[in-house]
């Protein structure tokens, strides 16, 4: 496989992580809070739910960006994965 096919399966295998993620951290953190508001007594679940599912898609972002940046370093994939964004050469000054 060359570069460019390493990549997409690993974006597509990192997609399908980061939606793992996302799905067991809102659920967490939904349990979470409805059982803490349950225990005080508060009736506003709604508002938590929402905040919860937030806090935890936020929560998947940032554990996949640590998570995908130690298998890179940890699998030694720098130079068999294509980078996403390569560097422009020759750039011209815009005001020029």
């Amino acid at each position: 496989m060359n570069k460019k096919a390493n990549s997409i399966v690993f974006i597509l295998c990192g997609t399908i992580v980061n939606v793992l993620l996302a799905i067991l951290f809102i659920l967490g953190l939904c349990v979470l809070s409805l059982w803490v508001l349950k225990q005080i007594g508060v009736a506003a679940s709604m508002t938590v739910i929402v905040v919860a599912s937030i806090c935890g898609l936020l929560l998947a972002m940032f554990v996949y960006t640590k998570l995908s940046r130690w298998v890179i370093s940890r699998f030694n994939l720098e130079d068999r994965l294509d980078p996403l964004f390569k560097p422009r050469t020759g750039k011209k000054n815009k005001l020029d």
